[in-house]
């Protein structure tokens, strides 16, 4: 056992970055100096989840960053069902970015229930899945049942992600079953669907209000859309108003809406203009009035970089390893990619991830069976330099490499199933006839990679530029040959990011070095699995039937918990347990010590690079205002819960917000108050839209025709005219420094204490003089 937990880690250690990252900046003393109830890791984790959350809910007002909210928590939270994967981690001017730490610490403490939704369905986030506007049955339905309840189909059904009978956005936020909150500060909190973002109330106002039912976001990203088979979709209104309002309609529709354009929705005497993206013109234009240049460019860029976010959300996953309860399920997650034990054939991007993370391991295998190829020009090369001869020829059983080929079949329902069972570990300790027995395989492979290092390290010079361009350079060379998908990560004609040639020759080195050490350390991970032990614990756990066809999202809380503390983490004192599988993970991940670890940090630098140059506009321009400390300052901090999971529990505090803001919005000096009534609709589906679907009754029956939905509540109320409501919205083209303050609280509302679910239950608003001020809805 103790050999498989160094050897495994040692996998991870050779997949897993070590760089140094500045997450979220540097904090300030004043970030520091009032945490006197804040005393353990697992609270400050809570404390950093609710942070990065209340930042990103924060920022999309129209008086800062001004974006729609709901398409930015999408694609956050859930980039695979939405086809946004925003890359996480990347580097800006030599700083190393990082959002995954703190947004995990929100996603797996706080409402750890979403990443069911994060699956290769359809569905994404709207804002009233976080900020608690509705009544807390909202939320139990999602809690206990996975999916809410916010829209129909045709026939009246209502929920996603289901076998059958899925909801596809019609008439959003109109069943009668839905009721707000009884409190007045949770309903006052329905701005976040609608009132968010640039021209959104005047837009509104004009008769646009988003998306049509079972649209996609509007990018180039979307390459079909969903049918009650595939889980149906909560797509509409407000979920894409940002990509949507710059491309001019959403880019595939479920329900076959044949004109699904905004111009569709505006009445005649309005002219609208989608943004110029191929020439990276992200304003669109109404009224011949430019707007949503940040949306829009925040929205765009995830969806052009959706494919490398896959492989870049994987790598930056070691920022969130430690030793605390949220670091031991990181690291449940990170060690399931690489050696997968958890695998749920429903989730296909997943299975894509880890048959790229395997490949490292398991193609090294088939590299070696190149080598021993008696005919080969590198078996004679080895043999005449005096490489170890019983090594040389201690025959390796066969190996079919990880490759495009395979990654494509597990995406076709008639070979996943074979397909999966060569991305399983358990394939290690499988036997054909006339083969070695599975544990003096997996022994051979190690010292044949160990062997390797130490033929290396006696070559002259010259002859080890030969070594490294026979083995690793060439392009006929096996180990080029079989790690083509790290270097080119090509699958079905669609770029996931891989290191590139230039990235793949720096990583080797002209001497070989660089590749040597890395399959030294895969050469100890080979090693530690040919015991018996090993072989026992993996296929213990594949036989479990608490993990059949699972992922680790999956899996439920104390699941997951009995899973990480028999890999060896103590709950109790929140420490690792000595010489256990997760204690040596960490020592592997951490100790620079190691051979192996530089070379390591340089393959993932290369992975970062495919995405480096695309993010550094959208990050300049609005992400930086988000992700560094120096926008925010933290104060009033108050914790009433030791652990995510007690029932009850709240976390407050106050962010002061000094980054940009829209310099066309007045929306701080809005300072009369309006209350959302409980008949109101924050989902603001205009009916007139949607006739077609009234003509069934399944349908008439279950809404509620009197709900105000719609309309912009503030505007009777205030006497805005056309020019108050734009100058209430903003552009979000043009930006100037503002200072804004913002009490927040979160409250876990579940009556479950297996799944907690935090959601914000009051956020006051101050501007610079002081002043509370409000939103119009």
């Amino acid at each position: 056992m103790n050999k498989l937990t160094k050897i495994l880690a040692a996998v991870i250690f050779f997949t897993t970055p070590t760089i140094s990252v500045v997450a979220c900046g540097k904090k300030s003393n004043d970030n520091e100096n009032n945490d006197a109830n804040i005393t353990t890791d697992l609270q400050k984790e809570m404390l950093d989840g609710a942070e990065i959350m209340s930042r990103f809910i924060l920022a999309s007002r129209h008086e800062n960053l001004n974006y729609n909210l709901n398409e930015i928590l999408s694609m956050y939270l859930t980039p695979i069902p939405t086809a946004l994967m925003m890359p996480v981690a990347y580097k800006y001017k030599n700083q190393n970015i990082n959002f995954n730490t703190k947004i995990n610490s929100f996603k797996n403490l706080l409402e750890p229930n979403l990443n069911k939704i994060n699956n290769d369905n359809y569905s994404g986030v709207f804002a009233s899945y976080l900020m608690g506007m509705y009544d807390d049955s909202f939320y139990e339905n999602f809690i206990n049942n996975g999916y809410f309840e916010d829209s129909f189909d045709e026939y009246g059904h209502t929920g996603f992600n289901k076998s059958s009978n899925n909801e596809m956005g019609i008439l959003a936020g109109l069943d009668k079953e839905l009721k707000l909150s009884e409190n007045q500060s949770r309903r006052n909190l329905a701005w976040a669907i609608q009132d968010t973002g640039a021209l959104t109330n005047y837009l509104l106002d004009k008769g646009y209000d988003g998306a049509f039912p079972g649209d996609t976001n509007g990018t180039t990203s979307p390459q079909s859309s969903s049918i009650d088979k595939t889980g149906g979709t909560n797509g509409s209104g407000y979920l894409y108003y940002n990509s949507i309002i710059s491309s001019g309609k959403g880019t595939k529709n479920g329900l076959k809406i044949a004109n699904n354009s905004v111009t569709e929705k505006l009445s005649e005497s309005n002219t609208f203009e989608a943004a110029n993206l191929k020439n990276n013109d992200f304003s669109s234009k109404i009224n011949g009035i430019l707007f949503n240049k940040t949306g829009s460019m925040i929205a765009n860029t995830a969806g052009s970089l959706n494919m490398k976010g896959y492989i870049n959300n994987m790598s930056s996953l070691l920022e969130s390893v430690n030793e605390s309860d949220f670091g031991a399920e990181s690291l449940l997650t990170l060690s399931n990619y690489i050696t997968p034990l958890l695998i749920d054939s429903s989730r296909t991007s997943d299975l894509i991830m880890q048959a790229v993370a395997f490949s490292l391991l398991i193609n090294s295998i088939s590299s070696i069976n190149t080598i021993q190829n008696k005919d080969s020009k590198i078996y004679n090369y080895l043999k005449s330099k005096n490489f170890n001869e019983e090594v040389l020829n201690t025959k390796i059983n066969h190996s079919d490499p990880i490759d495009s080929k395979l990654l494509t079949s597990l995406k076709i329902s008639s070979t996943i199933e074979s397909s999966i069972e060569k991305i399983k570990t358990i394939r290690l300790y499988s036997q054909s006839e006339n083969e070695s027995e599975p544990l003096k395989n997996l022994k051979n492979i190690s010292d044949f990679l160990l062997e390797l290092k130490s033929f290396q390290s006696q070559l002259s010079d010259d002859d080890k530029k030969e070594f490294a361009n026979l083995l690793f350079l060439d392009d006929d060379s096996p180990f080029k040959t079989n790690y083509n998908l790290i270097i080119k990560a090509n699958i079905s004609g669609f770029d996931f990011g891989g290191v590139g040639e230039d990235g793949w020759k720096a990583m080797i080195k002209e001497d070989a070095s660089g590749a040597i050490n890395l399959l030294n350390l895969i050469g100890s991970a080979f090693d530690g699995l040919s015991s018996n032990e090993s072989m026992e614990l993996v296929k213990s756990i594949d036989k479990n039937n608490d993990y059949k066809n699972k992922s680790v999202s999956d899996l439920t809380r104390k699941q997951k918990q009995t899973l990480i503390k028999n890999l060896g983490y103590d709950y109790s004192n929140k420490k690792y347990i000595d010489d256990s599988f997760f204690k040596n993970y960490n020592q592997l991940l951490t100790n620079t010590g190691i051979p192996g670890v530089n070379e390591l940090k340089d393959l993932f630098e290369f992975f970062k690079k495919s995405t480096n140059d695309s993010m550094q506009l959208v990050h300049e321009q609005a992400l930086q205002y988000i992700y560094d400390d120096k926008y925010w300052k933290m104060t009033n901090k108050n914790i009433s819960s030791t652990d995510p999971t007690e029932l009850g529990g709240k976390i407050e505090f106050t962010l002061e917000y000094t980054g940009n803001g829209d310099s066309d919005s007045n929306a701080s000096n809005q300072l009369t108050k309006i209350d959302v009534p409980e008949n109101f609709n924050p989902y603001q589906t205009k009916v007139d839209h949607q006739q077609k679907f009234l003509k069934n009754n399944n349908l008439t029956d279950k809404i509620d025709s009197k709900r105000k939905s719609g309309i912009v509540l503030g505007k009777s109320l205030l006497g805005y005219e056309d020019k108050d409501l734009i100058e209430y919205d903003g552009k979000g083209e043009n930006y100037k420094k503002v200072k804004n303050t913002y009490k927040i609280i979160w409250e876990n509302i579940s009556k479950n204490s297996d799944t907690p679910h935090w959601i914000v239950t009051d956020i006051k608003c101050t501007n610079e003089n002081g002043e509370e001020f409000y939103n119009i809805y």
